[in-house]
């Protein structure tokens, strides 16, 4: 993200100083850059489904078939992180993350209606 701030200040009608600042927000998942500092904690979900079951209701296509469960190794890491709560308030803490601005919002839309309401 790049922000342009300019600050001016004003004696009279002459001008005293003029800055100008350009700051760049980068953040490691931005720029797909690994962080292998912690070491990763093994993945202990195990999928509902083994491995050649068919999952039935699954298939939204007209002419297609119902898919048929992989091994676990087949899916790809983050999908297991999904549901984990942990890794989910580690991206609302993190605040370069989109899910940190959208929780905030969320909350002021909460807080406001929440005034809103004790007024009437």
């Amino acid at each position: 993200m790049l922000k342009s701030f300019t600050s001016t200040a004003f004696s009279g009608l002459r001008t005293v100083s003029q800055q100008q600042v350009r700051c760049i927000q980068v953040s490691a998942r931005s720029l797909n850059v690994k962080d292998d500092s912690a070491p990763k904690a093994k993945r202990t979900v195990v999928s509902s489904a083994p491995e050649g079951t068919v999952l039935k209701g699954i298939n939204y296509m007209k002419d297609g078939k119902d898919p048929v469960a992989l091994a676990d190794d087949a899916y790809p890491e983050w999908l297991w992180e999904i549901n984990d709560p942990e890794v989910r308030n580690a991206r609302i803490a993190d605040p370069l993350d989109k899910k940190h601005h959208k929780e905030a919002r969320r909350q002021a839309i909460k807080a406001d209606n929440f005034i809103r309401d004790k007024k009437t």
